[in-house]
């Protein structure tokens, strides 16, 4: 019996594919492996079908936005990745050293085939908060959302001017 040769990028977990900067996590991709194991396994004992209907650890994952947050001499200016996300599901709010980024979206997916009726509902969600480095006027914030881009711009507080500090006599 021939024995599999192991590399030993055979023991590293695989990275997912895409273009997109949406940044995904979640369960280790060995655990995505060890569902195409068992995918193998259930369809080798007649169990396929089923598996339309179990959620794979892809479905688990937590979406993170991709954001940068820029210096912008006068002001921070932070974008945001939101693909698919209406301003109605995005909720920005920003204190005088941060900002905190919300959106939950979700679908509905209707398929009718003869008498077989295929439903999937689906919510994800992801919560983002940055520091700023400095103090803001977070009243003068102002934001938009344009192919999927969120941007938000935060005006700077004005440093207190320096003084220069007062002799006290000592008596």
């Amino acid at each position: 019996m021939k024995e599999a040769t192991k590399r030993n990028t055979d023991l590293l977990p695989s990275v997912g594919h895409g273009t997109d900067r949406l940044v995904t996590r979640g369960p280790p991709a060995w655990f995505e492996e060890m569902d195409r194991w068992f995918e193998d396994l259930r369809r080798g004992l007649g169990f396929g079908v089923w598996s339309d209907f179990s959620p794979s650890t892809a479905d688990l994952r937590t979406r993170l936005p991709a954001v940068d947050l820029a210096d912008d001499d006068q002001e921070y200016v932070v974008k945001a990745d939101l693909p698919g996300v209406s301003r109605e599901d995005v909720d920005v709010r920003v204190d005088t050293d941060g900002i905190e980024i919300r959106a939950v979206t979700s679908t509905e997916t209707e398929e009718t085939k003869q008498d077989l009726i295929h439903r999937e509902r689906s919510c994800s969600s992801f919560h983002r908060t940055l520091p700023f480095p400095a103090e803001v006027l977070a009243d003068r914030a102002a934001a938009s959302l344009k192919d999927g881009i969120l941007e938000v711009r935060v005006p700077k507080k004005e440093p207190a001017a320096k003084r220069e500090p007062i002799k006290v006599r000592v008596e």
